[in-house]
């Protein structure tokens, strides 16, 4: 290989013109979210069809009115349900584009990182380690780059690829560095013309939704069986046929789910779309369902807890010999933050790297070392860096100058970098690296500095309090990992190392996991080790990689976390979730805000079957009581639109609550407390309703009077329950009223439709009668004393600010389990 020549690439107009001839670099066209198609979706749906079988046979039964009211409720609830669904699959769409996979190119001379969407015929890839080529290249350079190209010919040894050689869109650079220019992208790749077809990426549903889409098919059962019981029973005791089978249309239009579905996408799009905003970018919406539930965050150590600004503070022995020799080992195309460190601090002093790339050995993470062997003016020379442990096993005589300055680097939470060289004859140049990497002569270290980053301890710290540990995985020096973990309070009394874990079995790892939260000198296999050995004692696990070979913890943990700035394209692909800013603080509050997801949807839920119970029981009640019915069925139709509305998109603003900073168990969507709940609030509102219309009866007033008490107590009521149910423990006036605007504008909505029904002419066109104020406020004291009971059992139980009034234990030690 001769000296390499500037490799400019393209210009950005060069660059804008080639995208525009040659289209995106796209082989599957994403699924496009449209309104229209979601609404010509939601049509189709059966319980669409038939909501709109109601309103047919509803307008052949009733009069012109009726069926006008019935087909303007419909389309409002449609054009709801349309609006709220597609918010939500546009939020995730979003997710998809933000999380895109990127690729380095070389532009106007500038390493850049664009999204390989837009990578063109003519542009320069940067490969390294990990990296997913973009497109079908030619590669200029090559530094001992191996691909693996199993994705095409199912071939599971990678190739060795030199200058020249053509690496393929959808391979992996197993090892080595270099660079390449692209040939072909999107349909035009080997890849592309392999694929028969340009499929749709269609998002998957994830197992909530799935189980909540069964849950609703068996909801609506149970709702044709009251729609069809309550107007026979009705029939039978002597109430018209033509009102009962109204009324049974009318009930199957309100009670059937067919809202359930969408208040978990709502929730965990619209949840997963906010998180993005916030350096959290959710690939898979899977991970938004259990993210409220991790226990451990198993997190990297540099760039996640530290800031990943390094810069050099020592050099041992001082001098340039040791500079000269760390540039050397590394090719143009090194960009991690450690090579950009050293290379920076090794160029302000004057140092030039000399010679030609030979061959290279990329950075084995078992070895954590990399050799490079350069063409130098006097001969060949091989440089080794890495862990100065092991560079140290390669050298031809004791170092203890070495070994006490890196004692001395490390206690003060450095990373070290040790380098050694050796001249090595032309006749071994093509040796393996194993056998040239003896008798090495050591030239020094390198210590550098990358301080925690701002922020990292508070959150640690509220993590434990919340039950979740933070546990430290790094390839670092065991005495670097202790200090920093003690600097941002994760437990450093034992560290662990990568070798006294391969000699572990399995049984002793589990138990050592759960005390020791710092692991130095550790490979990734290790990582995934310990990733299997906590959930196997029943941890629900984040983790976090970076690299290739992280690949296995990253898809074996529970949530895995790919880096966004240094992750490889790799690992990246594999992970759940795309940290942007690779910070853990990122990370934490992703957790927290994932328990907010959690416990908003459980509201929603809770909310939303406490009225359908609540409307059964309305109408079951007085049919079994011999009584009229409470509300005429163009009623039960027009609140149908109101109860749906706050269910699907009054929960999903609810701000978070203070619980979701305290330990707990695992949480299940419905347990004893959520259907005791569902049953309770139902209660509350039916009493609220029959308690309104009893009396109305009682005191002789008319039918239609005493069905216009039932219709008010019905909206007042619901619209107690909802802000009743924002908590299930923090009481309303600690919650604050007005801190969710969505809900209070709903609310304010429902109120100002009531006015306008009992206090004008426009009632009469839903059989309502107007009401005097005195009976409204009347109704109103009904509804608050029926529904508001349960805000004074949260006041009694858990005190003014939600938190019990039983003393909380102490926050959960670092290695408790939630």
């Amino acid at each position: 290989m001769g000296v390499e020549k500037e490799i400019t690439g393209l210009t950005e107009a060069e660059a804008r013109e080639r995208l525009a001839r040659y289209g995106p670099n796209r082989i599957a066209r994403p699924r496009e979210v449209s309104f229209l198609g979601i609404a010509a979706e939601e049509i189709r749906e059966p319980m669409i069809l038939l909501l709109l079988f109601v309103g047919v046979v509803y307008s052949f039964w009733g009069n012109l009115t009726d069926a006008l009211t019935i087909f303007v409720v419909i389309v409002l609830l449609v054009l709801a349900e349309v609006w709220n669904e597609y918010r939500a699959k546009k939020a995730i769409a979003s997710l998809s584009k933000i999380a895109a996979p990127r690729a380095r190119v070389i532009r106007g001379g500038q390493v850049e990182e664009i999204k390989t969407d837009d990578v063109v015929p003519g542009d320069v890839l940067v490969l390294g380690q990990g990296t997913r080529v973009a497109a079908d290249a030619r590669l200029l350079v090559s530094y001992s780059v191996q691909a693996d190209e199993s994705a095409l010919t199912g071939e599971s040894f990678p190739e060795y690829k030199k200058a020249g050689d053509e690496v393929f869109a959808g391979t992996v650079v197993v090892s080595g560095e270099g660079k390449a220019e692209a040939l072909a992208t999107g349909k035009d790749t080997r890849l592309g013309r392999l694929s028969a077809t340009a499929r749709e990426i269609k998002q998957p549903k994830t197992p909530l939704q799935n189980a909540m889409k069964s849950l609703a098919k068996s909801l609506v059962v149970v709702a044709l069986f009251f729609s069809i019981t309550i107007p026979l029973l009705g029939y039978l005791r002597g109430q018209p046929l033509r009102e009962m089978v109204l009324t049974g249309l009318a009930l199957a239009f309100a009670v059937i789910p067919e809202e359930l579905p969408i208040i978990i996408t709502m929730v965990l799009g619209l949840g997963a779309y906010q998180l993005s905003k916030e350096n959290f970018l959710v690939k898979k919406l899977k991970a938004a369902e259990v993210l409220g539930d991790a226990t451990v965050i198993l997190t990297d150590k540099t760039g996640t807890i530290t800031e990943n600004k390094m810069s050099v503070v020592e050099v041992f022995p001082p001098g340039g010999k040791v500079l000269d020799a760390a540039l050397e080992s590394m090719t143009d195309v090194s960009l991690s933050p450690t090579d950009r460190a050293i290379a920076d601090s090794a160029r302000e002093a004057g140092s030039v790297a000399k010679g030609e790339v030979v061959r290279e050995r990329s950075f084995d993470p078992e070895r954590k070392t990399r050799s490079l062997l350069r063409r130098m003016p006097g001969g060949l020379c091989l440089i080794l860096t890495g862990a100065p442990e092991q560079v140290l096993k390669s050298s031809s005589a004791p170092r203890p100058d070495i070994e006490q300055a890196v004692a001395a680097e490390t206690s003060k939470g450095r990373r070290v970098v040790a380098v050694a060289t050796k001249q090595v004859p032309e006749s071994e140049q093509g040796l393996p690296f194993e056998e040239l990497e003896n008798g090495m002569d050591v030239a020094g270290i390198v210590g550098i500095e990358d301080p925690p980053r701002p922020g990292v301890r508070q959150t640690v710290e509220k993590a434990r309090e919340a039950g979740i540990r933070t546990i430290m995985v790094t390839g670092d020096h065991p005495k670097t990992a202790a200090y920093v973990a003690g600097e941002v309070s994760i437990p450093n009394e034992r560290v662990v190392t990568g070798a006294e874990l391969s000699r572990m079995p399995d049984g002793e790892l589990r138990k050592t996991v759960e005390d020791v939260s710092v692991f130095a000198r550790a490979t990734p296999e290790d990582k995934y080790r310990l990733v299997k050995a906590l959930r196997e004692n029943g941890d629900v696990v984040a983790v976090t990689g970076d690299g290739i070979n992280d690949t296995l913890a990253l898809k074996g943990a529970d949530i895995g976390i790919s880096m966004g700035i240094k992750g490889t394209d790799v690992a990246r692909e594999a992970a759940d979730v795309v940290l942007a800013d690779d910070n853990y603080v990122t990370i934490s509050h992703g957790i927290f805000q994932g328990r907010k997801f959690f416990d908003n949807l459980k509201k929603g839920l809770k909310y939303y079957l406490s009225v359908k119970t609540a409307l059964v029981l309305v109408f079951l009640v007085p049919v079994l009581l011999s009584m009229p019915l409470p509300l005429a069925p163009i009623q039960i139709i027009l609140l149908e639109l109101f109860m749906d509305l706050a269910a699907s998109a009054g929960f999903v603003a609810e701000p978070a609550e203070r619980s979701i900073f305290e330990p707990g168990q695992k949480r299940k969507l419905f347990d004893r407390s959520m259907i005791a709940g569902i049953a309770l609030s139902g209660l509350s509102l039916f009493a609220a309703v029959f308690g309104s219309y009893y009396y109305a009866l009682y005191r002789g007033y008319p039918l239609a009077e005493a069905q216009t008490f039932a219709f008010a107590a019905w909206l007042i009521g619901h619209v107690f329950l909802a802000f009743v149910s924002r908590s299930e423990r923090e009481p309303l006036i600690s919650l604050g009223p007005l801190t969710n605007r969505v809900m209070d504008v709903w609310a304010v909505v429902a109120f100002l439709f009531l006015l306008a029904i009992v206090f004008t002419p426009a009632g009469a066109l839903i059989k309502a009668v107007s009401l005097a104020p005195s009976q409204v406020l009347l109704v109103a004291v009904f509804a608050f004393v029926a529904i508001f009971w349960q805000e004074g059992v949260k006041m009694l139980r858990y005190g003014p600010a939600g938190t019990p009034a039983i003393k909380r234990s102490k926050p959960a030690a670092s290695h408790d389990k939630r």
